[in-house]
């Protein structure tokens, strides 16, 4: 390799080629710097640029990181459920305290589940029903009153029946 190729190209590339020759036997800096034709101290000094260190104990050039918060975690396995639960973090977290917070109101999948539905009337007092239907609205729009109807009985028969207890 001619010296003005190496010193032209990109410092992440001079370090792959430097922990190539690095990776043999009998090399150290000083062949490597023989070997590229180029002065000890031209040499060292051109490979520090980017801040990469020469770890002597490893014999490599390796990129020195001075915030710990730039540092990229890497997997050596590609699983996409954790890269994605890795990528959404944050949200992820942040819908699990919301949850445990607000004692988040959760239907239950086997209110489903049955292939026959019933439709009922129940009497009770209008202010009772308007208080309802006022925080349903304002907590849960995501569901609808019958399924929330349905959840409350459903968590009345698991509570009360006698078949559970």
């Amino acid at each position: 390799m001619k010296k003005d190729s190496f010193t032209t190209m990109s410092s992440k590339e001079r370090v792959a080629i430097v922990n190539d020759l690095l990776s043999k036997d009998g090399f150290d800096l000083q062949k490597v710097a023989e070997t590229l034709e180029m002065n000890y101290s031209t040499f060292t000094k051109l490979m520090q640029e980017d801040d990469y260190v020469f770890i002597k104990r490893d014999n490599q050039y390796y990129k020195f990181i001075r915030d710990e918060n730039q540092i990229i975690s890497v997997t050596t396995h590609k699983d996409p459920e954790l890269d994605y639960i890795k990528q959404n973090f944050l949200a992820l977290k942040s819908l699990i305290e919301q949850s445990k917070n607000n004692n988040d109101f959760i239907l239950d999948k086997r209110i489903f589940q049955s292939p026959k539905f019933a439709t009922k009337n129940f009497r009770m007092s209008d202010e009772l029903y308007k208080q309802f239907v006022k925080t349903c609205e304002e907590h849960f729009p995501q569901y609808k009153l019958q399924d929330i109807i349905a959840q409350l009985l459903f968590n009345f028969n698991e509570k009360y029946s006698k078949n559970n207890g």
